[in-house]
């Protein structure tokens, strides 16, 4: 994995950590939320991590073992968690879903190829997770499409809902006190439930 790939998978916890604390948050907020089954976090950072070292795994087939992972993690956490850190695990289980189908759909994730040239990368390079987009690709919307020049990096709209997730969830979970009613009922109702 890249520095710019690594910075993206790092820069939506740690914002969401900043932003926490901006809001008044604490991370010792964060033990408050019930996780369980994190070994099938770990898991799936193992195969992840396997993708890129392990020439013989490099089969884009793993990514949706990956994403599995993910989503079954989530379904065992979401329903015991506070309204509005469900719904930010909501967007993650989106933005996991519309990535997972469009990889299972092409075989690879497809790329537009002139976002990645916008981004100074080969727009027709196929590699073991990605394919250039053309007519043949199906959900190629839900594809990497979207260029973030700083990184050199073009990522999808299932990328944008998992890091805004990650980034709602942390600050959300890091705001929360046992002893404070979920704040989106109150947000909604204008007052206490």
């Amino acid at each position: 994995m890249s520095i710019n790939g690594l910075i993206l998978l790092i820069a939506p916890p740690v914002l969401g950590v900043v932003i926490g604390y901006a809001c008044g948050g604490r991370l010792a907020e964060l033990r408050g939320i019930r996780l369980s089954a994190l070994w099938l976090l770990w898991l799936a950072a193992a195969v992840q991590a396997a993708q890129y070292y392990v020439t013989p795994l490099r089969h884009p087939a793993l990514l949706i073992v990956v994403f599995g992972l993910v989503l079954w993690w989530l379904a065992r956490n979401l329903p015991a968690w506070p309204l509005a850190i469900r719904v930010a695990g909501v967007a993650i289980t989106v933005g996991a879903l519309a990535n997972g189908l469009t990889i299972a759909l092409n075989g690879r994730m497809p790329y537009e190829p002139a976002a990645a040239a916008a981004v100074g990368l080969r727009p027709d390079l196929t590699t073991p997770k990605n394919e250039p987009a053309d007519e043949a690709t199906r959900l190629a919307f839900l594809g990497d499409t979207i260029p973030v020049s700083p990184l050199n990096k073009v990522v999808s709209a299932g990328d944008v809902l998992i890091g805004t997730g990650t980034v709602a969830l942390t600050a959300l979970a890091m705001r929360r006190r046992r002893d404070q009613p979920d704040p989106i009922p109150q947000l909604m109702t204008g007052g206490e439930t």
